[in-house]
């Protein structure tokens, strides 16, 4: 089995943390600069007037129990004459 050789402050001098140089320095403030401001400019604000509509999602549900309860009870009828034609105005026709 070998012993440690050579000078042991050589080893720690090779693998310890340099410090920074004046413009390493400037980089990384520069860097922490930009994600304050950016982090800044993610920020943003929703009106009322706009959570009171994302609130409301345009849904009829009055209307979608009715139409469940008619699939439920059997009563639904699908009226083939309108899907044709609303198939129809998707392509343009």
């Amino acid at each position: 089995m070998k012993g440690i050789t050579g000078n042991v402050s050589n080893a720690y001098q090779r693998y310890a943390v340099k410090p920074l140089s004046s413009s390493q320095e400037a980089q990384a403030t520069a860097s922490k600069t930009t994600r304050a401001a950016t982090a800044e400019a993610a920020k943003v604000s929703i009106s009322a007037e706009a959570r009171e509509l994302a609130g409301g999602n345009g849904v009829n549900t009055q209307k979608v129990e009715a139409l469940k309860a008619a699939i439920a009870d059997g009563n639904f009828k699908v009226n083939s004459n309108v899907v044709a034609q609303k198939i129809l105005d998707g392509f343009g026709v």
